[in-house]
């Protein structure tokens, strides 16, 4: 059994990427919030189901995941008006307008391209990391992301084109 600490430093190096992933899903700050509570609540009740500690990430992912769109589920009335918050620190030398205009193009994609999108590019997960989280087969995680890709080119091109 893992202690209550240990538990509690994972949480912690977690923090960010389980409230961006929430935030793809639910688009809404305090819904994403909330999703974050729930999973680290239901995580904890569980935590005798994790088997291998080093496996922590991917496996309150999966339940931040799995609450987020149970959420969505009971409540189909959300409303999507927030945008993707940062997920890194802009540097003054980084062209903030790329930056911006690519956040833009993902946080215009749908579900589950969104989620897969910023697990893949912004969380640095393995297209298995990412069906194991979604609860999808690697095959339909890479077709998703490929489908995503060229979502994210036209959507760019079109936006450099003007």
């Amino acid at each position: 059994m893992y202690s209550k600490e240990i538990f509690c430093e994972n949480v912690k190096l977690c923090e960010k990427s389980m409230y961006h992933l929430a935030f793809s899903i639910l688009k809404n700050e305090d819904d994403a919030g909330d999703a974050v509570s729930e999973a680290i609540y239901r995580a904890y009740v569980n935590l005798d189901k994790l088997k291998d500690i080093d496996l922590f990430k991917p496996w309150i992912l999966k339940i931040v995941h799995n609450t987020a769109v149970e959420m969505i589920r009971k409540n189909s009335k959300l409303i999507y008006t927030d945008e993707i918050p940062d997920t890194d620190d802009i540097s003054y030398e980084t062209n903030i307008t790329q930056k911006i205009t690519v956040r833009e193009a993902v946080s215009g994609l749908k579900q589950p391209y969104q989620a897969i999108v910023i697990l893949f590019y912004y969380e640095n997960f393995q297209i298995n990391e990412i069906s194991s989280i979604m609860g999808s087969s690697t095959a339909a995680v890479k077709k998703q992301l490929e489908r995503a890709r060229k979502m994210l080119l036209e959507a760019l091109k079109e936006e450099y084109d003007r």
